[in-house]
C-alpha cells in the first residue's frame, strides 16, 4: 500500500453545512493545503483563501472524480452524502454508500487515512430503547438516511480490517447557521404553525454545535488513539426539544411550537412516507419515522469517549443562538 505524501487533505462535502465549518477549522488549526470536492454548480464560500483551498468539481458517485481529488492527499475527511430524511432508498444507497465505497477504495490504494462522518441515526431504533454508547448494537434503521449511515459504517470497518486507518464520527443533532433540519426546516414548520414537537418535546435534544463538531473532526484526525474507533459527538447540553424550539420561535418572532401526541405522529408517518417515496421521491414527507426517532424520544448518546481524547465544546449555547439569530435575519425566516 503506497503512502501518500503529507501536506494535503481532502474534504468531500466541504461546501455543505458541516463541511464549511470543517474547512475553517482546518485553516485555523493546520498548515495543510485543503482540497474540497464540490458538485459542478455548488456555491463556494467567497472567504476561502485560494492559496490554501483548492476546489475540485466532481461527483462523489464517480470513482474517477474521487481519485482525482484525493491524489497525493494523506488524509480524507468524508462528509459528502445525501442529507435528510427525504429521497428513496436507492438514491441514498447510490450517493451515500456508493460514494463512501469510492472513498475507501481510493484511500486504501494510496495509504490515506479517513475520518468518516456518519450520524447517531445509525443507531436506528436502539435510540428508543435508551442509552446508545458507541458499542451499542445498531438497531433497525428508521429510514433510508439511517440505513445508508449503517452502510457507510460497514464499509469503514471493512476498510479497517483491510489495514486502513479510519475514525468514525457520529454527530448528534447539529445546529448552527444554515442547518437544514434544525433551522431551515424547523423555521418553516414554525412559520406555518405546524406541530414541531412530539409528546411535549421533553426529551433531551442532544444538540451539537457545528463548530464544535468540526473541531472534534480535526482533533480525531491527528490522534492515533482515534483510529479504528467510533465516537458520539454532541455538546452535552441540558436542552430539551421543547426548550430549543421555544428559543428558535423566540428568535423568529413566531408563535410557540405546537405539539402532537407520539402515536398520532407515527400514524402520520406510516401513512405519508410510502406515498411520498413512491410518487414524490423528490419531496420530503411532512413527517418521517427518521425524524420521529430523534424528536419523539430522549436522545442519550454518551460522549465520554470523545472527551477522553481531550476534546471539549468551545462554543456554548448562547453564542450559537446569537449566530442563528443573525442567520434568521439575513435569510428573512
Amino acid at each position: 500500500m503506497a503512502a501518500a505524501a503529507p501536506g494535503a487533505v481532502l474534504v468531500t462535502g466541504g461546501c455543505g453545512f458541516l463541511g464549511r465549518s470543517l474547512v475553517i477549522q482546518l485553516l485555523r488549526q493546520t498548515s495543510d493545503d485543503i482540497r474540497v470536492l464540490a458538485l459542478p454548480h455548488e456555491a463556494v464560500p467567497s472567504d476561502w483563501p485560494v492559496e490554501r483551498v483548492a476546489v475540485l468539481r466532481g461527483d462523489i458517485t464517480r470513482r474517477e472524480d474521487v481519485e482525482r481529488a484525493a491524489q497525493g492527499c494523506h488524509r480524507i475527511f468524508h462528509l459528502a452524502a445525501l442529507v435528510g430524511d427525504g429521497g428513496t432508498h436507492a438514491q441514498h444507497e447510490r450517493v451515500t454508500v456508493g460514494g463512501t465505497a469510492h472513498v475507501f477504495d481510493v484511500a486504501l490504494g494510496q495509504g490515506a487515512s479517513v475520518v468518516l462522518t456518519t450520524s447517531v441515526c445509525a443507531y436506528g431504533d436502539a435510540i428508543q430503547r435508551g442509552l446508545c454508547s458507541e458499542d451499542t448494537p445498531l438497531g433497525k434503521p428508521q429510514g433510508p438516511y439511517g440505513q445508508a449511515k449503517q452502510g457507510q459504517e460497514k464499509l469503514a470497518w471493512r476498510f479497517r480490517d483491510q489495514g486502513g486507518q479510519v475514525c468514525v464520527v457520529r454527530p448528534a443533532n447539529i445546529i448552527g447557521p444554515g442547518s437544514g433540519p434544525w433551522l431551515l426546516d424547523a423555521a418553516q414548520a414554525l412559520r406555518q404553525g405546524l406541530p414541531a414537537l412530539v409528546g411535549g418535546g421533553h426529551g433531551n435534544a442532544a444538540l451539537a454545535i457545528v463548530d464544535n463538531v468540526a473541531d472534534f473532526l480535526v482533533l480525531a484526525s491527528r490522534l492515533p488513539a482515534a483510529q479504528g474507533q467510533a465516537f458520539n459527538v454532541h455538546d452535552g447540553l441540558p436542552i430539551t426539544w421543547h426548550r430549543y424550539f421555544m428559543d428558535l420561535a423566540g428568535l423568529m418572532g413566531a408563535k410557540p411550537p405546537r405539539s402532537i401526541p407520539r402515536g398520532l405522529a407515527y400514524l402520520g408517518a406510516s401513512a405519508s412516507e410510502p406515498l411520498f417515496r413512491r410518487f414524490m421521491p423528490g419531496r420530503r414527507p411532512p413527517v418521517t419515522r427518521e425524524a420521529l426517532n430523534l424528536i419523539a424520544w430522549d436522545n442519550r448518546f454518551p460522549t465520554d469517549k470523545a472527551r477522553s481524547l481531550g476534546w471539549a465544546p468551545v462554543l456554548d449555547y448562547p453564542q450559537i443562538l446569537r449566530a442563528i439569530q443573525v442567520d434568521i435575519q439575513a435569510r428573512g425566516l
